[in-house]
């Protein structure tokens, strides 16, 4: 169940579709787009023009090295020869509002390495560093205006704390104080993700705007576009997923130019993620049973989770990555230690356990949607192993906003 539940869950996000039915609407011209050299990070062109901000300070401990976040994160930093290559980091938007966040989304080349692992890090406060694994992020901005930068890694664990370093790349990202009206919400164009199934999602057009929108022009990423008159649009990743290996992640960077009746265009993006799967005759690492919901007294919920090893597997577990969805389809990315969120009652030997997880009422506020935990480790081979389940879901309901429901039943 956990590695289908990852694939089907994944989203912090190809078939070939058919068109959407739109003979009777004149079809613009598709996107056009520019070669690009391999080292440049594309930010998505500004929706409107506006001024050139003043320059923001970029404060010595915000613009750490390699080195200062391995010591940061406890590490042995090694670096390695490796055709694994780092091409170019794109962004969601060109800037960012104090407190808001920012997409980003790693391009990969090269020769991908075996057991290789990937992952965002970036300066904190005072010498601490964070670190969020996987090819794309959603980045929380700082309440303090400025420049921060962000670093994408490829690594492999050598043992012990020595990670070798196959190739990384920093992004340099402006954070902006701004006005109320200027906040990610009042956005003219954003773009909703969907995960529908493995490699198929449906993309949603969010508008807020007086002139009437003609046409929207999508490129989806893998070369494949689309031109409709719907805001609402569906393509499939399914030819992208054959070759990709068990448990590798792509990501594709969808973007979105609508057409307007007065003015120029409005341009979005956003990004789809898949996960490869194991061959169909390998058994699963583990076996994964949740239980149904429970709510706390002292409010939250509550989820009983059961993890069986098989005999002859010995698992490691190493952290616990928790997806808070919004209903607008934006995430929230946290990574702790598993045993922070996981409270084991009983161990059940070769990493096996059977514990419980809670979610406190303040991480289900009425935005959130769902919830997904992923429980990441790996076994005696150093082979990735992953189990994901949701301890959270909130159905649509007409109640007045503000009020938390329940979750239903699983």
């Amino acid at each position: 169940m956990g590695l289908a539940a990852t694939a089907l869950l994944l989203a912090l996000a190809v078939t070939r579709w058919p068109r959407p039915a739109v003979e009777d609407a004149p079809r613009p011209a598709p996107i056009p787009q520019r070669a690009l050299p391999v080292s440049e990070v594309r930010p998505p062109a500004p929706s409107s023009p506006s001024p050139p901000p003043p320059a923001l300070p970029v404060s010595a401990s915000l613009a750490a090295t390699g080195e200062a976040l391995s010591v940061a994160l406890n590490e042995e930093r090694v670096s390695l020869t490796s055709s694994v290559v780092v091409e170019g980091i794109d962004m969601d938007r060109a800037w960012v509002c104090a407190g808001d966040s920012m997409g980003l989304s790693a391009r990969l080349g090269g020769e991908p390495e075996p057991g290789a692992v990937y992952r965002w890090v970036w300066p904190v406060a005072g010498s601490g560093a964070e670190l969020h694994p996987g090819p794309t992020l959603q980045w929380r901005a700082p309440e303090t205006a400025g420049r921060y930068r962000v670093r994408f890694q490829a690594c492999t664990d050598l043992g012990g704390r020595r990670v070798g370093v196959l190739a990384e790349r920093e992004v340099e990202l402006e954070v902006r104080r701004c006005a109320e009206q200027e906040a990610q919400r009042n956005e003219p164009l954003r773009i909703a993700v969907v995960q529908q199934g493995q490699g198929s999602f449906a993309f949603q057009a969010l508008y807020q705007g007086r002139a009437r929108v003609v046409a929207y022009a999508w490129d989806f990423g893998n070369g494949a576009g689309s031109t409709t008159s719907e805001p609402r649009v569906e393509h499939s990743y399914a030819a992208d997923l054959q070759g990709l290996g068990a448990q590798e992640i792509k990501s594709f960077t969808v973007r979105l130019q609508a057409r307007l009746d007065q003015g120029g265009p409005l341009e979005a993006t956003a990004f789809a993620l898949i996960r490869g799967q194991p061959p169909s005759d390998t058994p699963p690492p583990v076996d994964l049973r949740v239980s149904r919901w429970r709510p706390l007294p002292e409010g939250g919920w509550r989820s009983d989770v059961v993890v069986r090893a098989p005999e002859g597997t010995a698992v490691t577990w190493e952290r616990l990555e928790r997806i808070s969805l919004h209903w607008d389809g934006q995430a929230d990315t946290s990574m702790r230690p598993w045993r922070e969120v996981l409270q084991v009652e009983e161990a059940l030997g070769n990493g096996g356990f059977r514990g419980y997880v809670t979610v406190h009422a303040s991480e289900a506020s009425p935005g959130i949607k769902q919830i997904i935990d992923s429980l990441y480790g790996h076994d005696a081979a150093g082979q990735e192993v992953v189990v994901s389940w949701s301890p959270f879901k909130r159905e649509p309901s007409q109640e007045t906003p503000g009020r938390v429901e329940p979750p239903p039943r699983k």
